[in-house]
């Protein structure tokens, strides 16, 4: 594990990178997984090999293996239906959601509460940024 410049409470399991994040109790971070710049709340599980880079993750949310969360180089493209609040590049991962292991997710992105493995097929393996799942 390596943590740095971080605020982890007790309970969190850190097997991967951290840096500049706040992890709530009960996170766990896989090997290789590495969280940029990034908060994340209770007991979300964080696959091997997953990048979350400036997320705000709620509580009991998975993120599969391989997953690539705020991904992409276009921090300007504002979120289609809420442009006045994902603005600045930080994508929004609502509580109990499950997002698919390899899936790639821009910025300014907004994944409702509640949504699993087949709320992105519409998508494929890619939600582009400023989009809401």
């Amino acid at each position: 594990a390596r943590v740095r410049n971080s605020l982890l409470s007790n309970g969190c399991v850190v097997r991967g990178q951290v840096d500049q994040s706040v992890l709530s109790p009960g996170v766990y971070v896989s090997p290789g997984a590495v969280v940029r710049e990034s908060v994340i709340m209770n007991d979300t599980w964080i696959g091997p090999g997953a990048v979350l880079d400036r997320v705000v993750i709620d509580k009991e949310v998975v993120v599969g293996s391989g997953a690539l969360v705020g991904f992409g180089d276009d921090w300007d493209v504002a979120n289609r239906e809420q442009p006045d609040r994902l603005n600045a590049g930080i994508s929004v991962i609502g509580k109990n959601a499950h997002l698919p292991p390899n899936l790639r997710v821009g910025r300014n992105v907004l994944v409702n509460a509640g949504r699993d493995e087949d709320d992105y097929t519409a998508f494929g393996d890619h939600v582009p940024s400023g989009e809401t799942v």
